[in-house]
């Protein structure tokens, strides 16, 4: 597995005590406005779920090990790391972690930044301890960026040598973004995920979010198979 991507840029430069792991990974979730409590809720207890999930811990415990960060995003300086780089190798590692990150409070409102989630989940990777074969920052969102287009953040984190996948929840009560439902498919494929195997999930509401997440973490911490030349990315429906 690990043989398939040796080949990935970092984002920065690792140091030599840096601990190896297959994966750092950074979790940016959406805690924009238009994401009620109801909604925050389960977006945190299905990921929090997703690490208690048997099939999640088999691909961790047979990756030799990921590093996992959590970042809260929402309105332009309103992007907070709410969980610190942590690593995770084991089952019981990833039970705590899922019920860590389930208990978290919401850090931010405001409105629909990508741009800066991406900027400051592909800085959190800077010093942070570990050095991955692959670096991946894994957006969540329920509608299109309303303030600065994020592609040239995406482009920055792509050369930097980071994957940014993306998970769309569709969301019929409300969307402050430029386009809606079908659309804000459109806007994650066009200007959000990139990168080599980069991929996008699509969650048919904030109730399937658990589901979509805990299918996107096993593709995530597993690998994709053959490195899929970016754009040609892949989008990924029930």
């Amino acid at each position: 597995m690990f043989s398939l991507f040796m080949g990935l840029g970092l984002a920065c430069a690792a140091n030599a005590d840096d601990r190896p792991v297959w994966l750092e990974l950074v979790l940016a979730m959406d805690v924009s406005t238009s994401v009620d409590a109801r909604e925050y809720e389960l977006q945190q207890k299905g990921l929090g779920l997703a690490f208690e999930d048997r099939d999640v811990i088999d691909a961790i415990e047979g990756s030799g090990g990921i590093a996992v960060s959590v970042v809260q995003w929402a309105g332009r300086g309103n992007v907070t790391q709410v969980l610190n780089w942590e690593l995770v190798e084991t089952g019981a590692e990833a039970v705590e972690l899922g019920r860590r990150i389930a208990a978290l409070p919401r850090a931010a409102r405001g409105f629909t930044d990508i741009a800066g989630a991406i900027n400051v989940s592909a800085l959190s990777f800077a010093d942070n301890g570990f050095r991955g074969v692959r670096q991946v920052i894994d957006v969540s969102g329920d509608g299109t960026a309303t303030e600065i287009n994020p592609s040239a953040a995406r482009d920055a984190a792509v050369r930097a040598g980071i994957i940014v996948n993306g998970l769309v929840i569709l969301n019929e009560d409300m969307d402050l973004g430029i386009m809606a439902d079908e659309d804000t498919i459109g806007h994650y494929e066009q200007f959000v995920i990139g990168g080599p195997g980069a991929f996008l999930i699509v969650a048919d509401g904030f109730e399937d979010f658990a589901r979509a997440i805990r299918e996107k973490l096993l593709r995530e911490i597993s690998g994709p198979l053959l490195s899929v030349v970016w754009p040609d990315s892949e989008v990924v429906r029930q």
